[in-house]
């Protein structure tokens, strides 16, 4: 199905999964939101100038297969767990304690993601100065209220 804007519709289910296939999940509902974060610690995790991501509610994620957490500290001072597969090191979620209902998806591990098109910026100020704001996304300067 293609929107009016040419770009693909979101499928009505959400499944995903690291590069090797021992890690699997389904999301249950509609994001909340789609965004890309900016801030330090998202940059290195991700191996890019930013991260893709799909915010989603906590209990509408099943995860199967055994994944790995580094126990992180997020740009905002709070604790955040970056789950990952320990046998390919793909990255799957963020899961911050300043958003304790809502957790960030990778973007790039949902098995169809070519309709995803960020609706917010956070950590703007962060941004590279080479990377330009998506046009008509909500930018933040931090985490974004749910």
């Amino acid at each position: 199905m293609i929107m009016s804007d040419d770009r693909p519709q979101r499928p009505e289910s959400l499944t995903g999964g690291c590069m090797c296939g021992a890690v699997r999940y389904a999301v249950a509902e509609e994001p909340v939101a789609t965004g890309l974060c900016h801030c330090n610690r998202c940059r290195p995790q991700s191996g890019s100038a930013f991260s893709t991501v799909i915010f989603v509610h906590r209990n509408a994620i099943t995860i199967a297969g055994e994944t790995a957490v580094f126990d992180d500290v997020g740009a905002s001072g709070l604790r955040v767990l970056r789950r990952y597969c320990p046998r390919c090191g793909s990255p799957m979620t963020t899961e911050s304690d300043a958003t304790p209902d809502i957790l960030f998806v990778k973007a790039g591990s949902i098995d169809s993601n070519e309709w995803y098109h960020p609706d917010l910026e956070m950590f703007v100020g962060r941004r590279r100065p080479w990377v330009s704001p998506v046009a008509g996304a909500a930018q933040f300067d931090g985490n974004p209220t749910f």
